[in-house]
């Protein structure tokens, strides 16, 4: 099963929102988090806290799942 990466997440906060979400809908998704305490923090700082990657067949709704959170909580996330 092919997955491609739906969604670049910025805190622990956002990731967890995002997988309860996913979780909730049964959509088939892992997280891959760049925290590496042996480089303090060098590839979150380029590559984000971490990311969200989606089956391929459940990229289209986890898309939708995305904006109804884009809706609810972006501008919460981009003031801090």
């Amino acid at each position: 099963m092919a997955y491609v990466r739906l969604r670049t997440l910025v805190n622990r906060f956002e990731a967890d929102l995002l997988t309860r979400a996913l979780d909730q809908a049964g959509v088939n998704y892992f997280l891959r988090t760049y925290e590496d305490t042996a480089y303090d923090g060098l590839f979150t700082a380029r590559e984000g806290w971490g990311a969200i990657w989606v089956a391929e067949d459940d990229q289209k709704w986890a898309s939708g799942i995305i904006a109804q959170f884009e809706q609810a909580y972006g501008a919460a996330l981009e003031s801090e």
